[in-house]
């Protein structure tokens, strides 16, 4: 039993290595960011003359807004149901809570209610279904959280020139704003802190030293920029 857990545990870690999970729970309003992997058919001509062509996979990022309904299970097995109104009709739909088509979990608005399970909006229409906007401390200071930073001016850089940067984890820096070296060269303790908290990184950050990287990065860059600059003058 304890291996089986350990397993969990190993694969919980690789999915929050990649993204994080926020705070949330029922009657909040979601919006989650679900891959969808599509391949393109085969062209049957192809077939006839005998040329095997390859499935072209595209993926793209499909977004599902709604009210969280119900969380269940623990561990690995947690999932949650979220429901919308599409076109008159309500649609639920089950998420994995660590699944790894889920590209993120946003957090649009704190619901105000007094069950775990919100089973009888299924029922309601139109104000009957309204559901009330949490303003209490707790929703404020979840609301307050870190959520990046100011976008920086210039194009984005490719940080996996970093030690420990990997594609995964730079398409979740951009969405934190974070995309240029100079950016990570001048972290600050705080800035640290919070990319830490918010990517569930375990000090990766210090243990790897991406800011010492980083500075070592824009010295190279700055020094191979010189010569160009006295050659033109």
């Amino acid at each position: 039993m304890n291996i089986i857990q350990e397993l969990e545990r190993e694969q919980m870690a690789a999915v929050l290595a990649k993204r994080g999970v926020p705070e949330f729970s029922p009657g909040d309003t979601v919006k989650v960011l679900v891959r969808v992997v599509e391949v393109a058919e085969k062209d049957p001509k192809d077939k006839k003359k005998g040329k095997p062509k390859e499935d072209a996979a595209v993926t793209r990022l499909q977004a599902y807004e709604g009210v969280v309904i119900a969380r269940s299970g623990s561990g690995i097995n947690e999932s949650f149901t979220v429901r919308k109104i599409s076109y008159g009709e309500g649609v639920e739909r089950v998420f994995p809570v660590y699944s790894p088509y889920i590209a993120e979990i946003e957090v649009l608005r704190r619901g105000k209610v007094r069950r775990a399970k919100l089973y009888y909006l299924r029922g309601r229409r139109g104000k009957a279904a309204r559901i009330f906007e949490r303003t209490d401390a707790r929703a404020r200071r979840l609301n307050a959280a870190w959520k990046g930073f100011k976008k920086p001016k210039g194009e984005a850089e490719d940080l996996t020139q970093i030690k420990g940067i990997d594609a995964d984890l730079q398409g979740r820096l951009r969405q934190l704003n974070l995309y240029r070296i100079e950016q990570v060269a001048n972290l600050s303790d705080e800035d640290i802190a919070n990319l830490d908290e918010t990517l569930s990184l375990k000090d990766a950050i210090e243990k790897q030293d991406w800011v010492g990287q980083a500075q070592a990065l824009l010295a190279e860059l700055t020094a191979s920029e010189v010569p160009a600059e006295e050659t033109k003058a």
